[in-house]
């Protein structure tokens, strides 16, 4: 029974939260505090499970993640949504893999941005109508990339 539950959190929840995430980041520029919740919910149920082992150093890892965002936000270079995203995320993967999790989404961040200049070429009227980056595409994103050589999706096999 503890199997099925920590299957279905680590490939059903993650990336299922991870697609509502990039939907509504692109259609409405909003990260759902309901699927940063969810992640938060099982990661904190995959660790009363057992199937978390470093989760103390995951936890030091998501509040300096945290952080981070905190700071980026109170400069107004990131949302808070996308701060509270990095964080939950930072818990799913191994603490190993955030530093190639910040590479990641700098270049998906990159294709972003070259997405939005095409845009903004090709058409600048519709281009003000959307001012902003979807920056959780971009997280998600390499979230997305790097779970499954994560140390929970190798714990299934």
């Amino acid at each position: 029974m503890v199997r099925m539950v920590a299957d279905a959190l680590i490939l059903g929840l993650f990336p299922l939260a991870l697609a509502l995430v990039i939907a509504t980041d692109l259609l409405r520029r909003i990260i759902p505090n309901a699927a940063v919740i969810a992640l938060l919910a099982g990661f904190a149920l995959l660790w009363l499970l057992g199937c978390i082992l470093d989760a103390p150093l995951r936890l030091v890892a998501a509040a300096a993640v945290l952080a981070a965002g905190f700071a980026l936000f109170a400069r107004d270079i990131i949302g808070a949504g996308d701060a509270k995203l990095a964080a939950a995320l930072a818990l799913w993967l191994d603490p190993a893999q955030l530093p190639l999790f910040l590479l990641l989404c700098g270049l998906i961040g990159l294709l972003l941005v070259m997405a939005a200049a095409g845009r903004a070429f090709l058409s600048p009227a519709r281009a003000a109508l959307l001012p902003t980056l979807p920056y959780g595409v971009a997280l998600a994103g390499a979230g997305l990339l790097l779970f499954p050589h994560s140390g929970l999706m190798s714990a299934l096999a």
